[in-house]
């Protein structure tokens, strides 16, 4: 027999191990998420953690325009006029003391 060339090593050895693999990851979100109710779909399944992810970004930019049109509807509640862009969102606070040191 010929020795195996290093590509032919790559696929005895990686073939399997990448099999093994997948089988795991099926496994494990198997557990987080249940079993599958149809025919096991491993790449269907590896895209519910994406899904996921891109929800939680969603989330936070719906919240970033709920927050913006608040601001604009409270702005418009106080003064009618909105604010001016490079005015300062704080008011200066009394401190209830007099102008005089002692």
């Amino acid at each position: 027999m010929e020795r195996m060339t290093t590509f032919g090593l790559v696929l005895v050895v990686g073939g399997p191990l990448l099999v093994l693999a997948i089988f795991l990851e099926g496994k494990r979100q198997a557990r987080i998420y249940g079993p599958p109710s149809a025919r096991p779909n491993l790449a269907g399944a590896g895209l519910l953690e994406l899904q996921k992810h891109l929800q939680a970004d969603r989330r936070v930019d719906t919240l970033v325009e709920q927050v913006r049109d608040e601001a604009v509807e409270t702005e418009q509640d106080a003064g009618g006029e909105g604010r001016k862009p490079g005015a300062a969102a704080v008011e200066p606070r009394e401190t209830g003391r007099s102008g005089r040191a002692g």
